[in-house]
């Protein structure tokens, strides 16, 4: 009788943790962060809703300018198109030579080019993101948005491009 009962309940056991490793497991892909030389990992049910654009240095927005000034040599921003409505801006990517990266950061303020997630050869890798959602937290353009944030500061959801 004991046996059968195992018998029974292991099937069961292994089916139930199966699916929680299916749930759990989400396929990323990799989304080009060019110029920049460095890619970013995203959930594949997400990256068709990421947009990335160049931040050329002949954009008229003087924050940018003033980046360029400042030695960015690559500039890039994400936006996320939700299920209804506007696309809305998401993340900024910066890529300097890291020593200019770090005069602009002064330990008692908020750094101008995000957080320095990436140094390597000289060069560095910056990003900054929103604090706060703009979306309900259960929707699903919520969940998409947290799910980005969650790998927007980790530096092992990005590598470089050679």
């Amino acid at each position: 009788m004991k046996t059968r009962r195992i018998l029974l309940v292991v099937p069961v056991l292994l089916s139930v943790a199966a699916i929680a490793i299916g749930i759990t497991r989400t396929s990323h892909t990799w989304v080009n962060l060019a110029p920049i030389p460095y890619e970013m990992s995203v959930p594949l049910d997400i990256a068709n809703r990421i947009t990335v654009e160049d931040q050329a240095i002949g954009v008229e927005y003087e924050f940018i300018k003033q980046a360029f000034k400042d030695g960015a040599i690559s500039i890039v921003s994400l936006s996320y198109q939700p299920i209804v409505g506007e696309k809305t801006s998401f993340m900024a990517a910066y890529y300097f030579n890291e020593a200019d990266l770090d005069r602009t950061m002064n330990p008692d303020e908020v750094p101008p080019y995000g957080f320095k997630l990436i140094a390597e050869g000289g060069k560095a890798l910056s990003v900054s993101g929103p604090q706060d959602s703009i979306f309900d937290p259960i929707s699903v353009d919520g969940k998409n948005i947290s799910a980005l944030h969650e790998i927007l500061y980790d530096k092992n959801s990005y590598r470089l491009v050679r």
